[in-house]
């Protein structure tokens, strides 16, 4: 053997590691599409997966497989790339165009049972899902009824219990007000608590929810209904399962709200009323 040759094969022993570790690949679940698939990509954060399909349809999953709706998209897309939690790259070869677009899924909220505030028969519903320790909840307040106030008649705001376990007394709060809801009281509740956030405790809650005149004793039998913990517990999981992640978390008909201020509400509101209005236009 040559001295070059010799050379060559000890670099090259040297320069490709040796493995010994065994790669194992484990199927957590398997999700069963409803068209064939061009593209599957998902989300950095894992909340949403997109299937782009070879009829030119974008389908939009959980990734636990649940449809969250669909929709067609121009044939000359090729690829999509997830920019964020709403935000694609879309990518169209053939016309060299990229385009950033936004891809909203409207969430169908169950608002049966939750505190309303404004006109129950308004069109716009803001369902915000909501814990009373929470400082930036309790900063959203004077911001979410100005826009009731605003949209009179047209918009409802919906209390939707969201309490985080970081916060102690959150949860207790939370039956208090649904407590006192069955007296008629829980928006003025709402506003004691949330004007003391940051000193709620079980001796405090009962004092403000007396401040608002409540039959007191009735309120503590209540309180222990266990139809109430159950209605925290179904909207934590409802939250959890249409992606929120921390309060306060805003949904306008549906859709999340991004940005929190008037000209952020105003957008979507002002979309959907003219979304409800449109098909009223069409037929006359």
């Amino acid at each position: 053997m040559r001295l070059g040759t010799l050379i060559l094969l000890v670099l090259l022993s040297i320069a490709t590691p040796a493995f010994s570790g065994v790669i194992n690949l484990r199927e957590l679940n398997t999700i069963q599409l409803d068209a064939t698939p061009k593209q599957v990509t998902s989300t950095v954060d894992g909340r949403r997966m997109y299937v782009l399909t070879q009829d030119n349809n974008l389908l939009v999953y959980t990734l636990g497989g649940e449809l969250q709706g669909q929709l067609s998209v121009d044939p000359a897309i090729d690829r999509i790339t997830p920019l964020g939690p709403q935000h694609l790259l879309l990518q169209k070869t053939a016309k060299k165009q990229a385009v950033i677009a936004i891809v909203e899924v409207s969430q169908p909220i169950d608002i049966s049972n939750a505190p309303v505030l404004g006109d129950e028969s308004a069109p716009v519903t803001l369902a915000v899902f909501d814990d009373f320790e929470c400082p930036y909840c309790a900063k959203t307040v004077p911001l979410l009824k100005q826009v009731v106030e605003k949209y009179q008649g047209k918009v409802k705001l919906v209390f939707k219990n969201f309490p985080l376990t970081i916060h102690r007394d959150s949860r207790n709060a939370a039956l208090t007000a649904l407590a006192a809801n069955k007296q008629g009281k829980f928006w003025n509740v709402y506003d004691l608590f949330y004007a003391n956030y940051n000193s709620l405790n079980p001796q405090k809650i009962d004092e403000l929810a007396a401040q608002t005149g409540l039959d007191m004793e009735q309120l503590k039998k209540d309180r222990l209904d266990p139809r109430l913990n159950a209605q925290i517990e179904s909207d934590i999981a409802e939250g959890t399962r249409i992606g929120v992640r921390g309060t306060p978390t805003v949904f306008v008909n549906g859709r999340l709200l991004q940005e929190r201020s008037m000209a952020g509400f105003s957008q979507l509101i002002d979309e959907e009323l003219n979304r409800l209005s449109s098909p009223q236009k069409s037929g006359q």
